[in-house]
C-alpha cells in the first residue's frame, strides 16, 4: 500500500513539472511576440498610423512598479519597453501598448494643459481606444 502511495505521489510530481515545462516553453514563446508589430497594429487601428514608430522592448521595470514605460525627450518619444515579470499574455501586452500610445499620442496636449499624465485628456484618449476596439 505504502508503495503504491508512493507511485501515485511521484506520478504528480512528475505531472506537475511536465506541466510547469509547458507553461514554461508557452511563456518563451509568448516573450517572443513581436512588440513592435503590435504597436504599429494599434497605431494604425486607433490612431490612424499618425503616432512617431518607437521600438518596443522587454525590459525590467520592478523598480518603476510598472506594466510600462514610455521614454520621451523634449516630449519626442524614443522608446517603450514592457515589463518582461509582469506582462504574461498578449491581450495584456495590447493593454500596455495602448495605455503607452495614449501616453504618445498626449503629451503635447498634457503638457500645454498643466495636466495630470493620466488626466482627462489621458483619460479621454483610452476612452476612445477602448470604444474602438470594442466595436471591432
Amino acid at each position: 500500500m505504502r508503495r503504491l502511495v508512493l507511485f501515485i505521489v511521484s506520478l504528480g510530481c512528475l505531472g506537475i513539472a511536465l506541466g510547469g515545462a509547458g507553461y514554461a516553453d508557452s511563456h518563451d514563446l509568448f516573450r517572443q511576440t513581436d512588440l513592435h508589430r503590435l504597436y504599429q497594429n494599434v497605431n494604425q487601428t486607433s490612431f490612424e498610423g499618425k503616432l512617431p514608430d518607437v521600438p518596443v522592448r522587454w525590459g525590467d521595470l520592478s523598480k518603476d512598479d510598472s506594466y510600462g514605460i514610455t521614454h520621451f525627450n523634449k516630449e519626442v518619444p524614443y522608446s517603450m519597453e514592457l515589463d518582461r515579470q509582469t506582462v504574461r499574455s498578449e491581450s495584456f501586452a495590447l493593454d500596455v501598448i495602448r495605455h503607452e500610445s495614449c501616453h504618445i499620442a498626449t503629451i503635447h496636449e498634457v503638457k500645454r494643459l498643466k495636466e495630470d499624465p493620466h488626466g482627462a485628456t489621458f483619460a479621454e484618449c483610452m476612452s476612445r481606444i477602448q470604444s474602438s476596439e470594442s466595436a471591432d
